[in-house]
């Protein structure tokens, strides 16, 4: 695909007046992959590696590229392996970036968001699951951060739903300790050895708690920081360092 077409797609849906909107640097990357894939349908992953987004290409291995896709097997686990998947990405060629039965219907099965871009208009459509995400979510203070996916995740993980807390702008400055709230209130008790589901609760740079993720397994938490995508992540090197308690919940 030659590169001036790229550069009128980039020109006609990405600036408006000199100005770049709608799309990321992600998107910029993905379509030049996918135009060079063009007649065919090309296809990726979005993966979301410690709360930042990064694309990697695959392999079309249907038996008719031009028509359908199918994600390289290795590729896919690679992704799994080192990161999560944020998106399957594929491309339509000569068609509208609408999704197709098919693919809402394998978005909702494997709970995975499918993203579609029209090859070559460049247009983008985007379905996302049912099920409502715990990883890759964007960070927005008191809707979506560190406590809000820790109640989320009780929700759908045990049926459980565990109180909000209304956090004052700029609490960990004024060094207010919200998560004895676990311990006072919201009936966590302190544990030495964390298992599923245990809250972790973290000081960062500060003199009080003010950061929490949710314990899995061998060492892997889910959390959610600032400025940065919800995320699974391995407690070392860097969180190991900074926990301050494991939170077990104990009300009957």
């Amino acid at each position: 695909m030659e590169l001036s077409l790229l550069y009128r797609i980039i020109q006609k849906h990405f600036l408006l007046e000199d100005t770049p909107v709608l799309y990321s640097e992600e998107d910029k990357e993905i379509l030049k992959y996918l135009l060079d894939a063009y007649p065919e349908e090309g296809c990726g992953i979005l993966q979301n590696k410690k709360g930042k987004l990064v694309w990697i290409p695959s392999t079309n291995e249907a038996e008719n590229p031009e028509e359908e896709f199918v994600i390289n097997s290795d590729d896919y686990l690679r992704a799994s392996l080192t990161g999560d998947i944020y998106a399957i990405v594929h491309s339509h060629p000569d068609a509208s970036p609408e999704l197709s039965e098919a693919d809402k219907k394998a978005s909702d099965y494997f709970k995975v968001p499918y993203i579609v871009y029209s090859i070559p208009s460049g247009e983008k459509a985007e379905y996302i699951p049912e099920r409502k995400r715990l990883l890759g979510r964007d960070y927005i203070f008191g809707e979506n951060d560190c406590w809000s996916l820790a109640r989320d995740f009780y929700k759908e993980e045990f049926d459980i739903t565990l109180p909000t807390m209304k956090f004052k702008d700029d609490w960990w400055e004024e060094e207010l300790n919200y998560f004895d709230d676990l311990f006072d209130k919201f009936g966590f008790i302190e544990v030495g050895e964390p298992q599923r589901g245990d809250i972790i609760i973290f000081k960062i740079y500060n003199n009080i708690p003010n950061h929490c993720g949710v314990y899995l397994e061998e060492d892997i938490f889910m959390h959610h920081a600032e400025n940065r995508l919800s995320c699974r992540e391995s407690l070392y090197p860097f969180w190991i360092k900074n926990i301050l308690r494991y939170a077990r919940y104990a009300k009957s």
